[in-house]
Order: structure tokens, then sequence, then C-alpha cells
């Protein structure tokens, strides 16, 4: 059986993949690896994270209930995170804030996945002027910092659900486009497709039979990493004030509050600044593991590392 090895001309490789001689992805050798320690670690804390903002609301808590009586009480068996400077009970905005922050994670990542594949397969697919026009929008959105971009665009269109997912997009379809591109653009030169074009096969009948059978693993892994940056950056725009507004819970915006009172009352800040962080890595620990199976090698945003 012969494989693909595939490697991208113009800034990163795609990395290996296993496809056989008519295009089909080799599940019999993605089964002798595994994700890996790291992987599977990754792949318990996301499980915890999406139990925890799942199931927290029906405990009944309010986020934005207050109690005078107990503000700014250290974390105790009434309040597990404490409560902040308007004795909202902490615990309870960091289950509600996660679900504001996973749902435009999950959103954001899948449009921007979904983009990427999209634009690689056409390049793929059509080369000559549309390859280089949408190899090129991928390296204006490199040179461009996803956190500038963001500010500039929510500064004019507002901060709601729809602007916000529109920015985290623009910052992250990249790394899709990239490490599919490569893959997409070795497929297309194989003698099974050529056979393909000979016997009347159109570019989307290609794609269909071909491609994205053959692709689907990298979309696994950069949904992953896209996610993990759209969560990074989401957060990054909410403790600028950018994200979600309050009174709703939102864990960049309650890092950023907590920060008057870190030194009084460092568990406002302390617990969803660690809710950030134990997701973007659970999300990216889950990515590599992913990667070291599917592909064989870690990702980055431009693209597979060699």
């Amino acid at each position: 059986m012969s494989l693909v090895q595939v490697t991208e001309a113009d800034g990163g490789s795609a990395g290996p993949a296993s496809v056989d001689a008519e295009g089909r992805v080799d599940r019999r050798r993605l089964r002798r690896r595994t994700i890996g320690v790291g992987g599977w670690v990754g792949a318990g804390v996301l499980t915890g994270v999406l139990v925890t903002a799942l199931i927290g609301p029906l405990t009944g808590g309010d986020p934005l209930a207050q109690n005078f009586d107990a503000i700014l009480e250290a974390p105790s068996a009434a309040h597990l995170f404490g409560t902040d400077e308007l004795g909202r009970d902490v615990f309870v905005r960091v289950v509600f804030g996660g679900r504001t922050a996973l749902a435009i994670t999950v959103v954001s990542a899948v449009v921007a996945s979904l983009l990427g594949l999209v634009l690689a397969l056409a390049g793929a697919l059509y080369g000559g002027w549309v390859d280089a026009l949408t190899s090129r929008l991928a390296d204006v959105q490199l040179a461009v910092p996803s956190i500038v971009l963001a500010i500039v665009v929510l500064s004019f269109v507002g901060n709601s659900f729809v602007p916000i997912v529109f920015v985290l997009v623009l910052g992250s379809w990249v790394l899709t486009f990239r490490v599919i591109r490569g893959h997409a653009r070795a497929v297309v030169q194989q003698q099974y497709v050529e056979a393909a074009r000979v016997a009347g096969a159109g570019r989307l009948g290609i794609a269909r039979r071909h491609l994205v059978p053959s692709v689907l693993p990298l979309l696994a892994v950069a949904f992953t990493i896209n996610a993990s940056s759209a969560l990074l950056l989401e957060s990054s725009l909410g403790y600028l004030g950018l994200g979600v507004q309050p009174p709703d819970p939102d864990w960049g915006q309650m890092v950023a509050t907590g920060q008057a009172q870190i030194f009084t009352a460092p568990w406002i800040a302390l617990f969803p600044g660690l809710a950030v962080v134990a997701t973007a890595v659970g999300l990216q620990l889950l990515g590599d593991g992913l990667a070291e199976r599917f592909v064989g090698g870690p990702v980055t945003r431009r693209g597979l590392a060699r």
C-alpha cells in the first residue's frame, strides 16, 4: 500500500497522512497509533469542563443574584469559589460564563474550520489564480495580529454574539487552510485522481470521493487548535471590555473585574482565570494528541511542524 507523504511548499508542511492508492484513509495504520497520555489528559479536562458547564446550571444558581450580606466572602462550603464585590457567587458565575465562552468558541471554531476547508479545497482543485488568491489572503491574515483586527472590527460593529464570532473566525481560519491545502494539493496530483478526471468526474465529485475523506483527520486536529485559539482570543476581548458585556458573566471579564481586588479577594480573578487556562490547555493537549495519531507531528498556526 502506497502512502502519500504531503508537504506544503509555501509555509509549513501538511504532514504525513495515511492514504492508500485510491485516496482512502488507511484506518488500520491509524488504529495502531494513539493520542498519547497528553491527549487523554486533555480529553479528560475538556469532559470535566463540558459536564460542569452543562450540569452546573441545574443546581438553580443565579449568576446575577446579589447578596450584600455576603460581599467578598472567601471560598467556603456555602460558596465554593467565594463571592465577588456584589455578593454574587463566583462558582455560579464561572459555570454560566463557561457556557457562554464554550458556545462562542465552538461556533467560531466550526465556522473557521469549514471556511478553511472550503478555501483549501478550492485552491487545490482549481489551482491557478484561485490558489494564488486564497494563499495571499492567508498570508495577509497571518501578518495582521488577531487581537488588533478584533479590536478594530468590534469598535465599529459592536460586541454582540455574531460580531464576536465573526472576528474569531477571521483570526483562526488560516490554520485549517494551510494544514489542509498542502495535503489536498498532493492528493490531486495522484494518478487515481487523474484517472477520475479522465473518466469524467467533476471537481465536486473528486472533492467528495477523494479529498474530503482524506482530510477529515486533519480537520479534526485543526478544529481543536482553532477552538483553543478562539477561546484565548474571546477571553482577551472580554478582559479588554470588548467581549460579552456585564452583567452577563464572562471569564475574561471576570478576571478584569477581579483584578481590582487581587490582593484582598484573589479568588474573584483566580478561578475564572484557571478555567480559561484549563480549557485552553485541554484543547491544545487533545489537538496535539490527535496530530500525533493522524498526521505524526505537532501543529502550529502556520501549519504542521516539520
